[in-house]
């Protein structure tokens, strides 16, 4: 499973790369067409609503092929990002103000222009619609203002933190187009007008297609045409891949050395980069779950060593530290406290320890209780998402084998983005929002003010709906710092990352895979150890600027 982020949650996609040409006289110009497959599990429906993280766009991780942000950064290397629509930004008082130079020359797909305007009124229409604000852009004091060719955003509080959220994932939109939309979030979009490289050609159930934006303003890109088709789960995607249907993967693919790369070791390769912290997601409101130090025990119990081989096929490396930091990328804001404090395997004492000082006791069945009520949950993930899935088994497994009835809930990816986003779920295996800095991923757990209060039936972060004063406090204040005060920032991560390992909102379990799996057999420029310029999944804010990295193989 691709890791996005959500936002996002999350990030999914598969690439299947096909050429096509034409010779002769007269013939029509090569297509050079690309099949993009991207999530599996997914059931298409016709809306490509950018801020609807349950539109088919949304869930396929495929909104960057029309629309695009203002910069794209690169998580894998700190400090790294690209101007895009916008070419400049500068903070100024004090950090609650950011000012954009917005990009000259660009058009929007159905041929105007795209103006500063546009741009203010896309963070206008965040501001005013909350449950359209899927990126987490903090709420603004005045409406973007446009003087020349920028745009300013004033915040009641310093954002530095935030930078990414604003210029990295908010997709910009046309005004002409969405001023005429009542409800931005719940829209159905049929016909995406973007700025992005690719327009919609065709929809069906089973396949959607792109083609090249005539207009677009990086020039034409090496893959003509998009296709992305359905695939029912990850079993599906590997047999394509194995067949020489797929080029480019986004997915866990099991035994991949054996099922592709050795099949033609000069053209097939794979780069898992390690680009968030994968965890086991509670709903605090769930029956024992309210209960930090079960919510410990649980995680005490939990053999990650078998949930990375078995479940990641090896792939994914255990979790060392209970603060959710990914490691060893962000080991600079380690606390010292949190350092390997998670064993790799069950730590059945550890659970016992804990649970007796709740005054839990095991009943004749081997199951601890208290006031005659066993913990007792389940943990829901997609069937179609095969490692998830597993990873959800072999969790349920090690937890029964300690004395805490954990079972199993496999339902289709609709419904667990559908329960995710309402809170009705009881847990969940979700990767974490990445980033490049702490501050995504630790926001994306614990800011309940940004992501549940302004609309509790359709979250795109704190799914587990943790409410905390203190958890806020810290967000707010790592939020507000400068990225230039080492100390301050340090100090703030830490005490966010103390909340993860005493109140344990959500727990630790794996450091996850930017997954991809690419071939060079059609198209050079991917990214790889050796050039890491972005992050590699093909997963949304990334797919322009990959597929503007790519090079026909002639």
């Amino acid at each position: 499973m691709i890791r996005k982020i959500a936002i996002i949650a999350s990030a999914m996609s598969c690439l299947t790369l096909g050429l096509i040409s034409a010779s002769g006289a007269g013939a029509a110009p090569a297509q050079h067409v690309l099949t993009e497959e991207g999530n599996v599990g997914v059931t298409f429906t016709q809306n490509f609503n950018p801020f609807n993280s349950n539109s088919l766009a949304g869930q396929m991780s495929i909104k960057s092929l029309t629309y695009e942000p203002l910069f794209e950064f690169d998580f894998l290397k700190a400090n790294t990002q690209y101007p895009w629509l916008a070419t400049a930004y500068k903070w100024t008082n004090g950090g609650r103000t950011i000012t954009f130079t917005i990009r000259n020359g660009v058009k929007w797909s159905d041929g105007q222009m795209l103006t500063p305007a546009d741009v203010a009124y896309t963070f206008n229409l965040i501001g005013q619609n909350p449950a359209a604000n899927y990126s987490g852009v903090p709420q603004m004091t005045n409406a973007a203002t446009v003087k020349g060719d920028t745009v300013s955003l004033n915040f009641a509080s310093p954002a530095y933190q935030d930078i990414v959220a604003i210029a990295g994932s908010t997709l910009i939109v046309p005004e002409h187009l969405w001023s005429r939309v009542s409800n931005p979030a719940k829209a159905v979009i049929t016909n995406p007008i973007g700025t992005g490289p690719y327009v919609l050609k065709s929809y069906s159930s089973q396949l959607v297609t792109y083609k090249a934006n005539p207009h677009y303003w990086g020039g034409m890109p090496a893959a003509t045409q998009v296709n992305i088709p359905s695939y029912s789960s990850n079993a599906a995607a590997t047999t394509a891949l194995a067949n020489g249907q797929l080029d480019w993967a986004g997915n866990d693919i099991a035994n991949i050395k054996s099922v592709f790369v050795n099949k033609n070791p000069k053209t097939n390769h794979y780069y898992f980069a390690g680009g968030n912290t994968v965890t086991l997601m509670f709903n605090v409101n769930y029956g024992a779950l309210g209960d930090p130090i079960v919510r410990a025990a649980i995680s005490a119990g939990i053999n990650r060593a078998e949930l990375g081989v078995k479940a990641e096929s090896g792939y994914e490396l255990p979790a060392t530290s209970s603060s959710g930091l990914i490691l060893p990328n962000q080991a600079s804001f380690l606390s010292p406290k949190a350092k390997n404090d998670l064993s790799p395997t069950s730590n059945p004492s550890k659970v016992a320890s804990l649970l007796s000082s709740d005054g839990y006791t095991k009943n004749s069945s081997g199951m601890w209780v208290r006031n005659g009520q066993e913990i007792s949950f389940n943990i829901e993930d997609p069937t179609a998402y095969s490692d998830y899935y597993a990873g959800a088994q072999l969790i349920a497994n090690s937890l029964q084998a300690v004395g805490i009835n954990a079972t199993v809930d496999g339902v289709q990816a609709s419904q667990w983005y559908s329960d995710l986003a309402a809170g009705t779920f009881q847990s969940a295996i979700h990767w974490g929002a990445g980033g490049a800095n702490p501050f995504q991923q630790y926001q994306n757990w614990l800011d309940y003010n940004t992501f549940v209060a302004p609309n509790p039936k359709s979250a795109s972060g704190d799914f587990g709906r943790y409410k905390s004063v203190a958890a806020q406090t810290a967000i707010k204040k790592l939020e507000t710092t400068s990225p230039l005060d080492t100390k301050a920032v340090n100090s703030a991560v830490q005490v966010l990352g103390s909340i993860l390992t005493n109140q344990v909102p959500v727990a630790p379990l794996l450091y996850g895979a930017d997954w991809n799996v690419y071939s060079t057999a059609h198209f050079t420029g991917w990214v790889t150890a050796a050039n890491p310029y972005m992050d590699p999944s093909p997963s949304d804010p990334a797919l322009p600027i990959i597929l503007m990295h790519l090079k026909v193989v002639k």
